[in-house]
């Protein structure tokens, strides 16, 4: 399926449970990382999407404007969050869907969107960011992956690094927040994390930073593991 976005066309895949006439569910919206061109970012999130429904959620897995089928190109963060804040929007006008029980969930990049989404206005009441970029600025100069200081030069720095930054942007984020990041990850170094709970802990809000020991970026199925029950009480506690 296809809904608007800000301007684009964004691809997504709604996961229903069954749900009882007059009942209203929480919603989640899945945002993907970055991955290589032509690969479809909603359908990445199909099983991790699955295993939301099965506890009970709506969720809608969109694939970010540059990646297929979205229009669009990549724009690290720019546009990006103004289409999850439209999906938020389609989301919470979907029949059996509470639409004062939304939640983003991103991963990565999707990560980075996700927070910057409540900083363009998406109605949300919980924000989950796994191992983000919030700091783009910050993190061409210190990542370890050889590839991504061009990939900043050309796509990110482009249009300004501030807007694309959640962290220098948390007084506008109002949902609380949970970050999660491994402690070995060097592709987006920790401190993106733990910078990003300072900023928002200066600003007031309600933030929680999950170290997962030895983690690298990306979880293997143990790391998962350990994270997911911390996901899931956010989740039902935020939404409740």
């Amino acid at each position: 399926m296809t809904l608007q976005g800000a301007g684009v066309d964004i691809g997504a895949v709604l996961l229903r449970p069954e749900i009882a006439s007059g009942v209203l569910r929480a919603a989640i919206v899945l945002i993907h990382g970055w991955q290589p061109a032509g690969v479809n970012g909603a359908l990445v999130l199909e099983p991790r999407a699955r295993t939301f429904m099965d506890a009970g959620y709506v969720v809608l897995a969109i694939s970010m404007r540059g990646w297929p089928p979205s229009g669009g190109r990549d724009d690290c963060g720019l546009r990006q969050p103004d289409d999850v804040a439209a999906a938020v929007g389609w989301l919470a006008s979907q029949p059996g869907v509470d639409p004062d029980r939304l939640a983003v969930v991103g991963f990565s990049q999707g990560g980075q969107v996700a927070l910057l989404s409540a900083v363009r206005g998406a109605r949300v009441r919980a924000i989950v960011a796994y191992y983000p970029v919030t700091d783009v600025a910050l993190w061409k100069q210190t990542t370890a992956n050889a590839d991504i200081p061009g990939y900043v030069t050309s796509v990110c720095e482009p249009g300004g690094t501030t807007p694309r930054s959640p962290r220098l942007n948390a007084t506008a984020i109002g949902a609380p927040v949970l970050l999660v990041h491994g402690d070995m990850d060097t592709r987006v170094p920790t401190d993106q994390s733990v910078l990003m709970k300072a900023a928002l802990d200066t600003a007031g809000r309600s933030v929680t930073l999950f170290l997962v020991p030895g983690a690298q970026h990306g979880f293997t199925a143990a790391e998962e593991a350990t994270v997911r029950p911390v996901v899931d009480q956010f989740l039902a506690a935020s939404l409740r």
